[in-house]
């Protein structure tokens, strides 16, 4: 009976612990897709994130989002394989808009998680921020992980690589200086990167769409930088500051 109520405290336990390192910003499903953008806490699973102090959350535009995500680009490792882009036109426009209000919601100690299932697969992973830069850090593209088990020679393979771009380098471990080619360190203020063919409803068509959906108040933003540099001088304890980002995020949102 004792053994059998500890049991029970100890799935308590972490069902809580889940519930306060996930925090979804949005879901939306359709019949063939799911996304899912939520907030975990910076010390879930990755143990190079935890070093890291992250400048969360970050004002960052509709645009810029935009540019970084049809920038982002991977190929295979295998012979033929040719480069792709991680996001089509229809998930970029789709996961923009939320992914600006997930950096305005993106509290200290937290990181963006980004969960899309479309019919070639999933496609999963993190974003932060320090200093200038915006990482992108992916565990699977379009249905294959990163690392995977190769029957055939026996041994682990990369299945896929990111493709650097303009403003953009593989993140390097500091202690083994490993390069980790699933993860990509790019400037925040990435410069603009136009689409091959702009006719068949690119960067352009996503831009005025998002404009009109996406106008936030410059006195809410100020707010949440004012509540931001309180919370770091420890004028205000974490719960007031997660309490009136809440109220402030509440009127942006």
């Amino acid at each position: 009976m004792t053994l059998n109520c500890r049991l029970l405290k100890v799935m308590v336990f972490v069902f809580f612990l889940s519930l306060a390192s996930s925090e979804v910003i949005e879901s939306a499903d359709s019949q063939q897709d799911s996304l899912k953008i939520s907030l975990r806490s910076q010390l879930h699973g990755h143990s190079d994130l935890k070093k890291f102090k992250l400048n969360h959350p970050i004002k960052i535009s509709h645009k810029e989002i935009i540019n970084h995500l049809v920038s982002l680009k991977y190929k295979g490792t295998f012979l033929g394989n040719k480069e792709e882009r991680v996001f089509s036109w229809s998930e970029v426009k789709k996961m923009a808009p939320i992914l600006v209000k997930a950096f305005a919601a993106v509290g200290s100690g937290k990181i963006i998680h980004v969960e899309l299932k479309t019919k070639g697969g999933i496609t999963s992973g993190d974003i932060f921020s320090f200093g200038r830069y915006l990482n992108w850090r992916f565990d699977s593209i379009h249905g294959e992980t990163f690392f995977q088990r190769n029957d055939i020679r026996g041994w682990n393979v990369f299945a896929w690589k990111l493709i650097p771009k303009d403003g953009q380098l593989y993140f390097k471990s500091g202690a083994d200086k490993r390069i980790h080619k699933n993860w990509i360190v790019a400037n925040l203020k990435l410069s603009s990167a136009e689409p091959e063919n702009m006719n068949k409803g690119g960067t352009k068509d996503i831009l005025d769409a998002g404009s009109l959906n996406n106008k936030i108040n410059p006195m809410l933003e100020e707010k949440l930088e004012h509540l931001k540099y309180f919370h770091e001088k420890n004028l205000i304890t974490e719960e007031e500051y997660k309490a009136r980002q809440k109220k402030v995020l509440d009127e942006l949102l």
